[in-house]
């Protein structure tokens, strides 16, 4: 069981860590964007509009083409992490509630052929969460087996695994979500909806993601009043080095930079047996964690890493890495551009079909958040993603209201009042000329 939980979390949760180290060569955090107001993205750009994107190979598997767009997109020489099983758990979601051509351009996006296939691959993400738990149980119960036999100190193994997904809806909405898209949700992604005020969505939403991330990604907007639905995930994995890192071992070095720079990093140093690959383009190495997880690092341009796996034999091998923190905001239309460029459009315009999630006023879109935070040091990982699906009505069919005047081209008087009970005049006035 460990050994399939393993390949899953590498393939999945650590996919958009490892798809970014692999070519980003400066470590150095990146601050994130400033949060993104609701109504500011839903403004932005019309979901219609076209812009020249980055041409990607859409043959590419869905974790290799996300990355190869984003450092495409504005990451060339920048630090980032991405998840895609955060992005991929976010629009199954939204996919349970499209119907017709709308939901077979967002299952193409994530390389799915049908809704069954999806959620096969939710399924098995879901089992190596409930896997960790296992093996982090097994864990303990060693350790503690190891001091009462022996006598010795040893701190019990420490993590956290967590997949969460939630949906909230803006009661200034106009319609309401249908009973079986709620109960299709709760059954396949545990997801359960809810309804908040616009007053309160901001900071409820805001809070769940807080909570569920371990306070790691704090927030995602400062303002989604004006969202009408929120489809949200998030991931958190907190583990540990099955061989911790000494800190007497960290030293300073030399690290060169993308640009030739050379600057200085804490580098981690371990020497034990690992899984060892090398190949003329490059190498990496696996390093196990506690609950079952592996962290792979790689050096140079080595294609197809999970499916190399298999070929890494365990070496005798010197491990040298630097302390990093990597926090990455996708707040710029990124997500809905790489949707595009595979070919899915339809969600994102007034044509979108969402009939089978709600009775609301024809439903898209509007934009697609993430976030992610990375720490790494001698103990281990912590890692956290969270995703926002951001939902708008489209425009409603209504009377046009009766068209009053007020042209003020004529000698006109003005009144500056206080906005209470009683208002209070500061200030009168006439303009004559």
């Amino acid at each position: 069981m460990k050994k399939v939980m393993t390949k899953l979390a590498v393939l999945s949760l650590l996919a958009g860590f490892l798809c970014g180290c692999g070519n980003v060569r400066n470590p150095e955090p990146v601050p994130s964007a400033e949060p993104s107001s609701a109504a500011a993205v839903i403004q932005k750009e019309a979901p219609e509009m076209k812009k020249e994107l980055p041409v990607i190979d859409e043959t590419l598997a869905f974790d290799r083409a996300l990355a190869e767009f984003i450092e495409k997109n504005g990451y060339e020489n920048q630090n980032y992490m991405i998840s895609p099983t955060s992005f991929r758990a976010a629009l199954l979601s939204a996919a349970a509630g499209a119907e017709t051509e709308t939901k077979q351009q967002l299952l193409k996006v994530m390389d799915f052929k049908n809704m069954e296939e999806a959620n096969a691959w939710y399924k098995s993400v879901r089992e190596s969460v409930d896997s960790f738990a296992s093996a982090l149980d097994e864990e303990k119960e060693y350790v503690q087996h190891i001091i009462q036999e022996y006598g010795e100190k040893a701190d019990d193994p420490d993590g956290a695994f967590q997949l969460e997904n939630s949906i909230w809806r803006n009661t200034r909405a106009s319609g309401e979500l249908r009973e079986d898209y709620c109960s299709y949700v709760r059954e396949h992604y545990g997801a359960e909806a809810a309804n908040v005020s616009p007053e309160e969505i901001t900071e409820t939403v805001n809070g769940w993601i807080r909570e569920t991330t371990n306070g790691l990604i704090p927030s995602m907007s400062n303002d989604l009043s004006m969202a009408d639905l929120l489809l949200v995930n998030t991931v958190y994995l907190r583990t540990s080095w099955m061989e911790s890192f000494l800190e007497g071992a960290t030293e300073e070095g030399d690290f060169t930079a993308f640009d030739g720079r050379t600057v200085r990093k804490e580098f981690m140093n371990r020497q034990d047996r690992y899984r060892y690959y090398e190949e003329e383009n490059g190498k990496f190495v696996v390093l196990p964690m506690q609950g079952g997880i592996n962290a792979v690092f790689i050096l140079g341009d080595v294609e197809d890493v999970t499916g190399k796996l298999a070929e890494a034999s365990y070496e005798e091998t010197v491990v040298k890495l630097p302390k990093f923190e990597i926090e990455t905001a996708l707040d710029h239309g990124e997500l809905i551009d790489f949707c595009r460029v595979r070919g899915c459009d339809l969600p994102f315009s007034e044509a979108a079909d969402f009939s089978a999630m709600s009775d609301f006023r024809p439903l898209f879109i509007s934009d697609i958040l993430q976030k992610t935070k990375i720490k790494t040091d001698e103990k281990g990982i912590e890692a956290a993603a969270a995703t926002m699906i951001m939902m708008t009505e489209g425009a409603a069919m209504f009377e046009e209201p009766e068209i009053k005047e007020f042209i003020a081209d004529h000698p006109f008087r003005f009144m500056i009042l206080t906005d209470s009970d009683s208002p209070e005049p500061l200030f009168l006035g006439r303009l004559a000329e």
